[in-house]
């Protein structure tokens, strides 16, 4: 089987952002069904209450009825990031290896072959991660063009689907 349209561009863009698209799709499905964004949406409110309120006492610090009413908030605070944090890690159980399985296998193929050539060079984030490869601080490899292209991907899915973390 010949996979040489699919390894350089025109075609390696097509197949990669094929992909972005469809793991973006996946991880917000699964987002959907595991987390309660009602709840969570509540719960980012105590903590935005919270935080709010410790900012307003860095502003006011001899302020007695807001260091009281701190106090009294820490325990429902702290119990609604733990919460949230759960919430988060949940979906993480079922995308982690499944995406870590197919960087592995596109690191056998992609690994020092460029596909998208940028019209401005980016030394110090590209030489990063780059670091051993040929490509140049002026292209993208299958990692940073899969990254801008699943951004994207999933910002639009994070709309349509009513997956955003916070409004």
């Amino acid at each position: 089987m010949d996979l040489s349209f699919i390894l350089f561009p025109p075609g390696s863009i097509i197949f990669l952002t094929f992909l972005a698209l469809t793991i973006s799709l996946g991880v917000n499905l699964i987002n959907k069904r595991t987390i309660n964004y009602e709840r969570m949406r509540e719960l980012q409110k105590i903590v935005k209450e919270y935080t709010d309120l410790q900012r307003e006492l860095i502003k006011n610090p001899d302020d007695k009825r807001l260091k009281k009413k701190l106090d009294k908030m820490k325990p429902q605070f702290d119990a609604a990031r733990a919460e949230i944090s759960r919430m988060n890690m949940r979906p993480l159980l079922y995308t982690t290896i499944p995406i870590i399985m197919i960087f592995w296998l596109l690191g056998n193929f992609y690994a020092d072959i460029p596909v998208i050539n940028l019209p401005f060079p980016l030394p110090w984030i590209l030489d990063y991660f780059h670091n051993n490869s040929g490509l140049s601080n002026q292209t993208l490899g299958y990692v940073g063009y899969y990254v801008i292209a699943s951004f994207l991907f999933s910002a639009i899915f994070q709309r349509l689907l009513g997956t955003i973390p916070s409004e």
